[in-house]
């Protein structure tokens, strides 16, 4: 039960009064664990936002790692650049191969409500502006940067994340982890990654955890696995019905 994230948060965190920085901070930590604490990886965080605040990064790379931060917005580029030395900063939004080219990307209020989409899947986001941005694919961004072998790819566009999945060849680029933000209304990704080979193993918050089906996973426990499993498989539906009347509604 230790690896259950708001006890692991409690227990490691004590001091962070804020619970979602808490757990933000326990989900990072947890993510290194998972990689066994080492200082030479190779990450891509598409949706970076904020070099620091609740970034999937930003810890390993103060302990080590390189990557590529892939963010559209031009001021937050701005900050990713300037506080991040070791990553690569990418100024595109991503998505799927029918995607590419140029697109109109929606500022939220709150920044990381930001997407391309215009259905938002935070209901209390509100667009303060519209940007017109390149999309490409993580395929094509990879290419761009070399070719490098990532262990950890973080993926968080605001239920965007199938059409960045589409451009993203897992069994090419076979990374050892994924997570995933996915506020699970439906089983779409969940079988885009199982398609690909990849298993879920976790969730915290609102991100789930995939690793290749051939890799041991040692952080979840045996409680966490069943209400993994309850969350999955019989809350989804609900939580489906439940997103589709926000949008009938909202009308």
């Amino acid at each position: 039960m230790k690896y259950e994230l708001g006890r692991y948060a409690r227990e490691h965190f004590p001091r962070i009064a804020d619970r979602k920085e808490r757990e933000h901070q326990a989900e990072v930590r947890l993510v290194h664990e998972y990689f066994g604490g080492r200082d030479d990886g190779v990450f891509v965080e598409v949706g970076a936002n904020h070099p620091t605040m609740f970034s999937q990064t930003w810890y390993l790379e103060q302990h080590g790692w390189r990557g590529i931060l892939v963010e559209p917005t031009p001021s937050l580029c701005a900050l990713l650049k300037a506080q991040r030395p070791r990553s690569e900063v990418v100024e595109v939004a991503c998505g799927g191969p029918e995607q590419v080219g140029r697109s109109t990307f929606r500022i939220a209020d709150c920044h990381v409500h930001s997407s391309l989409s215009s259905e938002p899947v935070a209901w209390e986001r509100e667009v303060v502006d519209e940007i017109d941005v390149e999309v490409t694919t993580l395929d094509e961004i990879l290419e761009r940067c070399g070719e490098p072998h990532p262990h950890f790819v973080s993926i968080d566009v605001e239920g965007d994340q199938l059409a960045v999945l589409r451009g993203f060849d897992l069994a090419r680029h076979q990374p050892e982890l994924v997570l995933l933000e996915d506020h699970l209304t439906g089983y779409a990704t969940h079988r885009a990654m199982t398609r690909q080979g990849y298993r879920l193993v976790k969730r915290t918050g609102f991100n789930s955890w995939y690793v290749p089906r051939s890799r041991a996973f040692e952080l979840t426990s045996l409680r966490e696995r069943f209400r993994l499993w309850r969350k999955l498989w019989l809350k989804t539906p609900y939580r489906g019905l439940r997103a589709r009347w926000r949008r009938l509604t909202s009308r």
